[in-house]
């Protein structure tokens, strides 16, 4: 794929506008979508009391998820159950542990590797978000065709970069939910001050942590729970697949440990953030089949130039592409190798 996905107007508009830009890609959506409900555990009580908190909370989430259903001819409640799977599997004590990345925050940017289910290599896109009514401006972002805005990683025109991983928790209720968080602060927020703000002043379903940074060199981490928010300043911050603010009940992927302790080494050292995430020792960050979720991309939001560079591949093979601050939102100048 070479095109970025464009979706302009509002949370709907931008919602229908992925179908819109790429019809080709609606059946491999439905599959990846209705294949995994298929398989997933029933808690209708928590989505309802989700949707309700949504409704309150995030009502242009349901209306992106409103515009993304129709445009690949899903029902909107199939897109927004899909996205809450983690929860309901953490709730039912099963935490899928095939979702991983790796994500990290300093030296003004964040980075991370995608760790995700191989179906979704087909179904990832570089977007461009764009909506008059967002203070952050512009929102370049990877994500997944049928998933709302930054369903990964991404950065505003403001500076603001934000990236996520999954960790499994036995906390969850109403709230706002991860992604939904992503999008709205890369939509309202310009620093890693007025994020933290935004995440302290509403609850949240729980699961998973953030690494944000802005333009100002500022950095934090933030780990989610429905009952507590624990929030780090120090940089680089780092973060894998477990909690390391407080225990946790659920057990985390096995290699959640070893790979933030190789993250954590090689930042101490400094250098090339691409060479950092293509690390396969001392444990793998950057990680291919057999593994059940290989690394599908990596990117790296430069917050201080507004620039992006982004593998649709795992980091050590793929070439990375490189986009720099245009008129237009972001424009690509060149791959390399």
């Amino acid at each position: 794929m070479s095109a970025v996905v464009v979706l302009r107007g509002d949370a709907r508009m931008r919602g229908l506008g992925q179908a819109m830009a790429c019809p080709e890609a609606g059946p491999a959506v439905r599959q990846a979508i209705r294949t995994r409900l298929a398989a997933a555990p029933a808690n209708r009580r928590f989505l309802a009391a989700q949707r309700d908190a949504t409704a309150r909370l995030a009502p242009e989430a349901l209306a992106e998820i409103a515009g993304i259903a129709a445009g690949f001819e899903l029902e909107a409640g199939e897109v927004f159950d899909f996205l809450h799977l983690g929860c309901l599997a953490d709730l039912a004590a099963a935490p899928d542990d095939r979702d991983g990345c790796s994500a990290f925050a300093c030296d003004g940017l964040v980075a991370k590797n995608r760790d995700f289910r191989p179906e979704h290599a087909a179904l990832q896109r570089i977007f461009l978000h764009e909506d008059p009514a967002w203070r952050g401006g512009r929102v370049l972002c990877l994500g997944s065709l049928g998933a709302p805005g930054a369903w990964s990683s991404g950065m505003n025109g403001a500076g603001l970069a934000l990236a996520d991983t999954q960790i499994a928790t036995a906390d969850h209720g109403p709230g706002l939910l991860r992604y939904f968080l992503m999008n709205r602060l890369l939509a309202d927020c310009a620093t890693v001050a007025e994020a933290l703000a935004t995440i302290a002043a509403m609850p949240h379903a729980g699961g998973g942590s953030l690494v944000l940074a802005d333009a100002t060199g500022a950095v934090a981490a933030v780990e989610l729970r429905h009952g507590r928010v624990d929030v780090a300043r120090t940089a680089p911050a780092a973060r894998t697949n477990h909690y390391t603010a407080a225990p946790e009940a659920l057990t985390a992927p096995g290699h959640s440990v070893g790979r933030l302790a190789t993250l954590r080494a090689a930042l101490a050292t400094g250098g090339d953030p691409r060479a950092v995430l293509a690390l396969h020792a001392p444990t793998a960050l950057c990680r291919h089949a057999p593994d059940a979720s290989p690394t599908l991309s990596a990117a790296i939001w430069e917050v201080r130039a507004g620039a992006a560079q982004i593998a649709l591949g795992p980091p050590c093979t793929a070439h990375w592409r490189r986009f720099v601050p245009s008129p237009e939102g972001w424009r690509e100048t060149h791959a390399s190798a």
